[in-house]
């Protein structure tokens, strides 16, 4: 039992089923092993991506911050040893050192998207950014939820050529697309300053379903840097904040940002109430124009409400 956390016999009750399951692996310490896959996807070039789960307030986000800060130092290492010396560098994209400050971290799957075509289309990606996208709340299905899960597997095809790699806090289940492991928090040791995990292999079956196999415990320490940890702290206020503002729909004011670019365009003319274009010319223009990557894409009933959107600005203007 030495290098593993102290349980209680609650603990022991919790874990029992784990414990039957994988009576072996459930006193085996996985720490140095984690840490050296981690070392060995960063100086291979590949995506490291790892989801964490956990309960609220039990240590999940200052888990993720370790992993990012123990990655920044790894990647920079690797870096300087060439590992990357393969990497066709061009104006695409920038090879340089790392960092990972609170800038690197998304409040949800939808910044992250936003967040990604930003930095790409102004300052270019640097080759082996982290990210962390703490989900840390509830995920609501949403009318673009759709377009936004397919958007992002669109661009993490993408991103994977510059092996943007991330950190995924998610409340209700493990990411598991192209994700080699899982953790999930289980005892925040505050005496000890280290958090307990129990670490997962992700694998997808030959029938298209996620398997989840136990291999032991890993221990997380905290980080030092206390600057990082008060800014991510007010950033996380900030978000709750927003909640309890009642913030709107991020896919909503995107579908109206865009009714907005798109709608002095000539297919929308409206005179005396009546328009120039049918709505299905005004619908298939919308079609085109995501075609010609001139406004980013979205599901059916989203175009339809766009162009209600603009049709109604232009009845009412």
């Amino acid at each position: 039992m030495d290098n593993l956390p102290e349980l209680t016999d609650d603990d022991y009750v919790i874990l029992a089923d784990l414990i039957r399951q994988y009576p072996s692996e459930f006193y085996i310490n996985r720490t140095v092993f984690f840490i050296k896959e981690m070392k060995r996807y960063i100086e291979q070039g590949r995506v490291w991506r790892i989801s964490i789960m956990g309960e609220t307030r039990g240590g999940k986000s200052e888990t993720a911050s370790t992993i990012c800060f123990l990655y920044k130092k790894f990647y920079n290492n690797a870096l300087k040893k060439g590992c990357f010396s393969e990497v066709v560098v061009n104006n695409d994209f920038h090879l340089k050192d790392i960092d990972f400050e609170v800038k690197n971290v998304m409040s949800s799957q939808s910044n992250h998207i936003d967040n990604l075509r930003t930095v790409n289309e102004t300052e270019k990606l640097t080759f082996g950014q982290i990210w962390l996208i703490d989900e840390d709340r509830k995920k609501i299905g949403g009318l673009g939820s759709m377009s936004e899960d397919f958007e992002l597997k669109n661009i993490n095809n993408i991103s994977a050529k510059f092996m943007q790699s991330e950190i995924w806090i998610k409340p209700d289940a493990m990411l598991t697309k192209n994700t080699p492991y899982g953790l999930v928090v289980y005892q925040k040791d505050v005496i000890n300053k280290v958090n307990w995990c129990l670490l997962y292999k992700i694998s997808m079956t030959t029938g298209g379903t996620s398997d989840f196999k136990f291999l032991g415990w890993v221990c997380i320490p905290l980080h030092h840097n206390e600057v990082f940890r008060e800014e991510y702290e007010e950033k996380k206020n900030r978000w709750i904040a927003e909640e309890f503002e009642g913030s709107i729909d991020n896919r909503l004011k995107k579908r109206h940002a865009v009714a907005e670019q798109i709608k002095n365009n000539p297919v929308f003319e409206c005179v005396n109430g009546r328009f120039s274009y049918s709505k299905d010319e005004q619908f298939a223009y919308i079609n085109k124009l995501i075609l010609d990557k001139e406004i980013q894409n979205f599901n059916e009933r989203e175009k339809y409400d766009i162009l209600s959107d603009i049709r109604l600005m232009k009845k009412t203007a």
